[in-house]
């Protein structure tokens, strides 16, 4: 399979290591100089508890890229969508395709940069985090999976993705997938605006009305139903924070990408792209939250997730 990946980061450059090992001709397009040039010098390095080893992949930049592109995976933070969908916009070739990998419901942008017919979806679970330039650390192996947004026939794009990404299955409802995930990234949301690791965030007794609650705001809002995942059950939402805890702490990964971007990374996160899909008076109170991280009004503590616990319970007062 030749293929592009737009955004060669924790989750683009994974997957693009895995595929290009296993006999894919993959080409590795980042914004980030210096990631680019270290991959040009000493490969992409794939580290932590689920593999080590270094793959010699191709590797540009944006302006580097070909007149035309065959298939693409769109793996940047979903604030970047646009500007990724527009290098894509005149390069797709006429029977090309595009992946999203990303968080969040971000197809819609690629489809009116390319095309309805001709942007695909996934749901993507496993953790991976950036640890510097040409280094990555896999973090575990979770679910994936990829889908037409439109659901029903599982068709021959999709089963062909399937096939070349590592640990993806093919679904008929990709997008109850990626509400599922917005719950549970609604419970990432709000564990990280305190210095918890994601599983004590999910199972201190303080804490677990709020995960509960905002779980539930998110669900309220899907239009498909929601698929279970890796201890995610929808309609079981008490005992999903055991099984997510427990799913959490076997992974490398003990705090969320957010929180990373927020106290590691010190950048701006995706939550404003977050809620534009889910909306609600919970919601609205993380995004305050995350809003005043970024600002430097306030930093990643616990007072901040008791305020959002006080929030919750006066209204359910």
């Amino acid at each position: 399979m030749k293929l592009t990946i737009i955004g060669a980061g924790a989750i683009g450059g994974t997957i693009g290591a895995h595929m290009f090992r296993a006999g894919h001709d993959i080409t590795l397009c980042d914004a980030d100089t210096a990631h680019v040039a270290a991959i040009r010098e000493h490969g992409l390095r794939i580290e932590g508890p689920v593999n080590e080893f270094t793959v010699d992949i191709h590797a540009i930049t944006p302006d580097e890229l070909p007149d035309t592109i065959e298939r693409a995976i769109v793996a940047v933070k979903s604030l970047h969508t646009a500007p990724a969908a527009e290098l894509l916009r005149d390069r797709l070739a006429p029977d090309g395709y595009v992946l999203t990998v990303q968080n969040g419901l971000t197809a819609g942008t690629l489809m009116d940069a390319v095309g309805p017919d001709r942007a695909v979806s996934s749901f993507v679970n496993f953790g991976a985090d950036a640890m510097g330039p040409g280094r990555i650390m896999q973090c575990n192996v979770a679910t994936f999976r990829v889908g037409e947004l439109t659901g029903g026939e599982i068709t021959p794009r999709v089963r062909e993705l399937a096939n070349a990404l590592p640990y993806a299955v093919a679904t008929d409802n990709v997008l109850g997938y990626l509400w599922g995930k917005e719950a549970y990234g609604a419970m990432l949301w709000a564990g990280a605006v305190s210095d918890l690791p994601i599983a004590e965030s999910l199972v201190r007794p303080a804490y677990r009305p709020v995960m509960i609650a905002i779980a539930q705001e998110v669900l309220a809002q899907a239009p498909v139903p929601v698929e279970s995942f890796d201890g995610f059950v929808p309609d079981d939402l008490e005992a999903s924070l055991d099984r997510l805890a427990e799913f959490n702490r076997k992974s490398a990964k003990s705090h969320s990408g957010i929180y990373r971007d927020l106290m590691v990374r010190r950048r701006k996160t995706e939550v404003d792209e977050v809620h534009k899909d889910i909306q609600g008076p919970i919601f609205d109170k993380v995004v305050e939250l995350i809003h005043d991280i970024e600002q430097g009004r306030r930093t990643c503590e616990v007072r901040n997730l008791d305020e959002l616990a006080e929030f919750v319970a006066a209204r359910v007062a």
